[in-house]
């Protein structure tokens, strides 16, 4: 708690689209999805962490939790979505963000293998830094 009391942050809203491989690990069977999140992000030394919370469809709920490398701006992450269940890297270049999920193509993961999303980020907080 006291190294994330000391890191910058920022609150983001965030919209996503996707696209799932629905029963299997390519992208035969694709599904659409949307999410409308509310994304907090952690920079420290180069050290970034992320969390995130919203609706979705089809999932109706979702969330993340990531780290990795960089600065608010710029980074490459490793995120954990634990509903559904994916893992994979997360990249956020200014306002935009893309990610590539792998899952257990079983109901943990709604019955998909995969999940590739594009997202565009908007700031409803000033950034600052805590002291």
């Amino acid at each position: 708690m006291l190294a994330l009391g000391q890191a910058e942050r920022r609150t983001f809203t965030e919209l996503n689209i996707g696209v799932a491989s629905i029963y299997d690990y390519d992208f035969r069977y694709a599904f659409p999805g949307a999410s409308f999140l509310f994304v907090q992000t952690f920079a420290d030394k180069g050290l970034v962490t992320e969390y995130q919370i919203g609706l979705a469809a089809p999932s109706i709920l979702t969330g993340k939790l990531a780290i990795g490398g960089g600065n608010l701006d710029k980074n490459i992450m490793v995120a954990c979505r634990p509903w559904p269940l994916f893992f994979g890297p997360q990249v956020k270049l200014g306002w935009f963000t893309a990610s590539f999920e792998v899952g257990f193509n079983e109901v943990i993961s709604f019955d998909a293998g995969l999940i590739a999303t594009v997202g565009f980020r908007w700031q409803f907080k000033k950034k600052y830094k805590k002291e």
